[in-house]
């Protein structure tokens, strides 16, 4: 992209500054658009872009024309935005952008200045209307409550998991955090919440009570399903309901069934062949979740918290029973890095604990991750260097290779790649 994005980078691709104030100043500028469209808000720790994918691309085997925004983005900011399965054009997203930066200056001007994940919710808010799309699938970035996407009144709201995260903004506790997430709970909308704690879960049933919003509860997956270590699938049966799924995991099957409640609650309102748009879970794709990469034998995954890192060795064990891996592994300085290194210690053959740009946030130190290792994995061999260096040297394994620890970091392995996100 040669547009020009010195006035949006300005604001700090990292900036946290939670609240609805300024975003809500920037929607009025520009008309409310989020006013005109139909949405399908999601929150959640872990899993709310894998259950985004399935309902964005269940909606489009039913015949309608999606949104779906969501981030962060691994490889272009185009990602975040993106129109019946596919990043918007240069040309769709400049014309939108266009439109958001004059307002943005116009407020800059009376000394209010919104940040980066403003600036791009307010981005796809516009081209969502511009491009005529029937549903939204509208992924929270951090929390909820305060989450610059909470200024929509969606056709159904979605929890798909809590866990300790970003606890500086978050709170310390499940039920702090549970909270944050419950704020997107609107009054007399369905909400739809994926397995959680009792606490959590106590926390969210009061705010679904509260808001009289009827709340269907979903809980760990335990039918029937088959997986297909081939073409990295399973089929999975719900009720009378049997359907391919295109994200392997044991922790996929759980966002299906989720992906699933919501689905039904669209088709009873909207009038549409839910057992259609069933067929579009198989094509689901969702980049840096399970990717696999076969000319380098290379697994990619975004797991970045203890709950998606043990999700990722349950998903290594089921689909590759019995195998060891080489794991390229860095994760951010804010994250608890211990558990992480423990939840994948006893399926590594050896590790590289990688140096990776961090666009300005602080990197996890090699040498700590690798005395973590030590800990859980005594024995284990590592090393430390840099992802470019790692990413030359995979197509040399004999045994397949998982990447993790970091989106970010996922994204800038798939930038090297010449990989799209």
């Amino acid at each position: 992209m040669n547009y020009d994005l010195e006035w949006l980078n300005s604001t700090g691709f990292f900036t946290i500054d939670l609240g609805l104030s300024r975003v809500e100043h920037l929607l009025e500028q520009l008309g409310n658009p989020q006013n005109r469209l139909k949405f399908i808000h999601v929150a959640g720790s872990n899993g709310k872009g894998s259950v985004c994918s399935l309902t964005e691309s269940a909606l489009r085997a039913a015949g309608y024309r999606t949104g779906f925004y969501c981030s962060p983005h691994l490889v272009r900011l185009n990602e975040r935005f993106r129109i019946n399965g596919v990043p918007v054009s240069d040309e769709i997203f400049i014309r939108a952008a266009e439109k958001v930066r004059f307002s943005v200056e116009k407020l800059r001007e009376e000394k209010e200045f919104p940040t980066y994940f403003e600036i791009t919710t307010a981005i796809a808010l516009e081209l969502f209307v511009q491009e005529s799309v029937d549903f939204v699938i509208w992924e929270t970035g951090l929390g909820g409550r305060l989450d610059a996407t909470n200024v929509v009144l969606p056709e159904v709201s979605v929890i798909t998991g809590v866990s300790l995260e970003h606890t500086a903004f978050l709170g310390n506790t499940i039920a702090e955090v549970a909270r944050e997430k419950a704020g997107i709970i609107k009054e007399n909308i369905p909400v739809v919440c994926g397995p959680v704690s009792a606490e959590a879960f106590q926390v969210i049933s009061s705010h679904a009570k509260v808001r009289n919003a009827e709340l269907t509860a979903v809980g760990p997956y335990t039918g029937e399903y088959c997986i297909d270590r081939n073409a990295l699938c399973q089929e999975l049966q719900v009720g009378e309901d049997r359907f391919s799924v295109g994200l392997p995991g044991a922790y996929q099957r759980n966002n299906a069934v989720v992906a699933y409640h919501v689905l039904k609650i669209l088709a009873k309102k909207y009038h549409f062949d839910y057992k259609k748009a069933l067929s579009g879970y198989k094509t689901a794709r969702w980049p840096a979740r399970f990717q696999f990469v076969p000319e380098k034998k290379l697994l990619i995954d975004g797991a970045h918290n203890p709950e998606g890192m043990q999700a990722l060795s349950a998903a290594l064990r089921e689909f590759f029973p019995g195998e060891k891996f080489h794991f390229l592994a860095g994760c951010f300085a804010d994250k608890n890095a211990e558990e992480v290194v423990a939840a994948f210690a006893p399926l590594a053959k050896e590790v590289s604990f990688l140096y990776f740009d961090g666009a300005g946030r602080d990197i996890c130190d090699p040498e700590t991750l690798g005395a973590f290792l030590q800990q859980s994995a005594p024995g284990v061999p590592w090393r430390q260097c840099h992802l470019s260096e790692a990413l030359s040297e995979v197509s040399g394994f004999s045994d397949m290779t998982v990447l993790c620890g970091s989106l970010h970091l996922c994204g800038e392995a798939l930038s090297i790649l010449g990989l799209n996100g």
